[in-house]
């Protein structure tokens, strides 16, 4: 995979791609970046973290940041950017 530059929350972070049907981890929210996130992104990821997916779509916005869609089973997905996530 290569190595790109994505751009989220006024910085930029080198990210790797992720592959659709790639297993992936949801990372836990660490209790200092809690103070700059809004309360409602806090809540979501909270809800998911550490679980445990496989990348089912991916789609890039305007500003070329991506986001997935992982499923976590048949009921319960979940959308997140790559910043978010472990590959295992």
């Amino acid at each position: 995979m290569d190595m790109e530059k994505e751009e989220h929350d006024g910085g930029s972070e080198p990210v790797i791609p992720f592959e659709m049907g790639e297993k992936v981890k949801i990372k836990k929210v660490e209790s200092e970046l809690k103070q700059k996130m809004e309360p409602e992104d806090y809540y979501y990821l909270k809800g998911f973290e550490n679980k445990v997916g496989t990348i089912s779509e991916q789609k890039r916005n305007q500003l070329g940041i991506c986001s997935y869609r992982v499923d976590f089973d048949e009921k319960h997905f979940g959308y997140f950017y790559g910043k978010d996530l472990i590959e295992i």
